[in-house]
């Protein structure tokens, strides 16, 4: 009976067990029997002659494929916190980049970023750019026209290539090229690796960044009748074309009438009757009446303009001659010959008319000429300085005719919207001074070769700014009609 009452107690706690439905004592009390004391012998399941048999899962006849963003248990990425969990090894795997599959991470097009700088006057031409494979391969080319200090990117459409592809640049028409730490000297003796790489962030880099040294020229000298001629701003190429300033070219042949007029952005070149137009940004100047062709169109640099040399000069019949010494370039010019005939003209009559000085110098204001003539010498003797076009009285308010003395200088004459000055009154308020100019110092009204003033004798400013600075006190002012 006693046995009975313990196998029953026995079947009723393995029963109950799994259900948590037992509660054994705390380890501090006595330890209670032993499980297998009680029950009675149980054979193990593969020993169990009814049991099926269980097939491994890898002898499954067929592995059903995973479906997008699942995971197979033992390929489950751990999650921060369980064991076995490296943040140094989650983060690696993050920053990788990604394998290339297919036509991903392909190397497609490479672009060349350029810093352009100037180590003295620049050689405004043209400059190529080639791109070459391993293989030597023309891959691409651009050309370049240099005319500023702008920086500017060159794309080259590439086939597609890995990572890691080295690609080849050869360039023409600079001087040189920094590149990392070096500098190369055109022509280069070897061409420039581009390279092809990932960057610690995972990038894909396909660039390069140089610094191109923009080509400078030559000097060149000019000389006018065997006499260097010093220019403000140099004589420079243009491609193959020689560019030099204007104004002082013209004057160096001898013609000092360069007249500029704002409104239209050209100049007038006169000498005698004698008149050339130039338009600033065309390819062709007014020749007396015709237009002809230049290379280069006329432009604006360093606020001077600048023209072709050689049709500008031979248009008033100056002759030139171009000499490569191969360090420096020279020019001879001839005086031009319209320009020594008028000025003969007008030392003639500055010498027959009697008229005197007490200073080395004489004005003479032709008023039907609209033309100021600056004479240095004597009574009778006077020789040619400079001549250039003016505006003088409206019709009512006439400028004065006769023989007057400069005698007083100022700064200005100010009024709302507009100044006049320097100013050099030679008789009550007649005076010389300049166009109307803005207070900032540009041009309110430019007009000359007109008849628009309240009497006075209207000069462009860089004419009155240098008689102001060189005409003393006392020299005669000479004002005839004709």
């Amino acid at each position: 009976m006693k046995n009975r009452l313990l196998i029953f107690l026995a079947v009723v706690v393995l029963a109950l067990a799994p259900f948590g439905m037992i509660s054994y004592a705390d380890e501090t009390d006595t330890e209670p029997l032993p499980i297998e004391s009680l029950a009675p012998e149980v054979l193990p399941p593969e020993e169990t002659q009814n049991s099926p048999e269980i097939v491994p899962p890898a002898e499954t006849a067929e592995e059903i494929p995973l479906a997008d963003g699942e995971y197979d248990a033992e390929e489950l990425p751990l999650a921060s916190g369980e064991p076995g969990f490296s943040e140094a090894e989650d983060t690696a795997a993050s920053e990788a980049p990604a394998r290339e599959t297919g036509g991903a991470n392909l190397i497609t097009s490479y672009t060349v970023n350029f810093t352009a700088a100037l180590d003295g006057w620049p050689r405004y031409d043209y400059a190529v750019f080639n791109l070459y494979s391993a293989n030597d391969e023309l891959l691409g080319s651009h050309t370049e026209y240099i005319n500023s200090l702008d920086s500017f990117s060159l794309t080259y459409d590439v086939p597609a290539a890995p990572i890691g592809t080295v690609y080849y640049l050869d360039v023409s028409g600079i001087d040189s090229i920094d590149y990392y730490a070096d500098n190369y000297t055109l022509p280069l003796s070897e061409k420039l690796p581009l390279y092809t790489y990932v960057n610690d962030d995972g990038s894909v880099s396909n660039h390069a960044d140089m610094t191109a040294h923009i080509r400078t020229q030559d000097p060149i000298n000019i000389y006018v009748d065997g006499k260097y001629v010093p220019l403000t701003s140099p004589a420079i190429f243009e491609g193959s074309s020689i560019i030099a300033p204007l104004s002082e070219v013209a004057e160096a042949i001898g013609i000092t009438d360069c007249t500029y007029y704002p409104q239209y952005d050209s100049v007038k070149v006169k000498t005698g009757d004698n008149e050339m137009l130039v338009n600033i940004g065309y390819s062709y100047i007014t020749v007396f009446g015709e237009d002809k062709s230049l290379s280069v169109p006329v432009s604006n640099i360093n606020s001077l303009t600048y023209i072709e040399l050689r049709p500008f000069v031979e248009s008033f019949g100056s002759t030139l001659e171009y000499f490569d010494a191969g360090e420096y370039i020279d020019i001879h010019l001839t005086k031009s010959p319209m320009a020594l005939e008028s000025i003969a003209a007008l030392e003639k009559r500055a010498n027959e008319s009697g008229v005197g000085s007490s200073t080395n110098y004489m004005i003479w204001v032709n008023k039907q000429k609209f033309r100021c003539t600056v004479f240095e010498g004597s009574k009778g003797n006077w020789k040619w300085v400079k001549d250039f076009t003016v505006g003088i009285g409206a019709e009512g308010s006439e400028t004065i005719t006769g023989t007057f003395e400069y005698f007083q200088a100022q700064d200005r004459w100010a009024y709302a919207n507009y100044y006049v000055g320097p100013v050099m009154v030679f008789y009550g308020n007649y005076a010389l001074h300049s166009t109307l100019l803005r207070y900032d110092g540009t041009p309110y009204n430019n007009n000359v070769g007109v008849k628009l003033s309240l009497g006075c004798v209207r000069c462009q400013a860089k004419y009155i700014n240098w008689l102001s600075a060189n005409m003393p006190f006392g020299t005669r002012v000479y004002i005839t009609e004709s």
